[in-house]
């Protein structure tokens, strides 16, 4: 009887893993999704519309959102820092550590954004489409591991 009750019994034990999240900013409908250890690096690379020259902006997930860390562009554009970056290898670079609760995003071919997390690459264009605005935002979710049966089972979910 014992058995019987640890067998069908679903154990739910909490992780500490943040969610790395795109959602299309009319809808709310979520278009990528990845779950990640607290302080994960994420990279969004982009060309700045005018200038036509490379961005990467580098953010650190947390269960608090994200935060910005560094800022690598070739040349000062509008929008662009005027102030408080480093000259490193022909580039200007920014460090900070700034929390951004969520990241708007008007998305485009002419910009070309990528979000990069280790080896994986997500091309936002084609995600969400040509002018589509975005939010890209990390925090806490239900992550959890469900124990369904004695002897493993274990499988995650969301």
């Amino acid at each position: 009887m014992a058995a019987a009750i640890v067998a069908a019994a679903t154990v739910f034990v909490d992780r500490p893993d943040v969610a790395v999240v795109v959602t299309d900013s009319r809808t709310q409908r979520v278009l990528w999704r990845r779950t990640v250890a607290p302080g994960a690096s994420l990279e969004l690379r982009y060309r700045h519309s005018v200038e036509r020259t490379p961005i990467v902006e580098e953010f650190r997930a947390g269960r608090d959102g994200l935060r910005l860390v560094t800022m690598r562009f070739s040349s000062q554009g509008a929008g662009l820092p005027t102030e408080g970056y480093t000259h490193e290898g022909g580039q200007f670079v920014l460090r900070t550590d700034r929390r951004i609760a969520e990241l708007p995003l008007r998305v485009s071919r002419i910009a070309g954004h990528r979000l990069h997390m280790g080896p994986d690459e997500v091309d936002l264009v084609t995600l969400a489409g040509d002018g589509v605005a975005v939010t890209l935002k990390s925090g806490p979710g239900p992550w959890r591991v469900h124990l369904t049966r004695l002897g493993g089972g274990a499988r995650s979910g969301d």
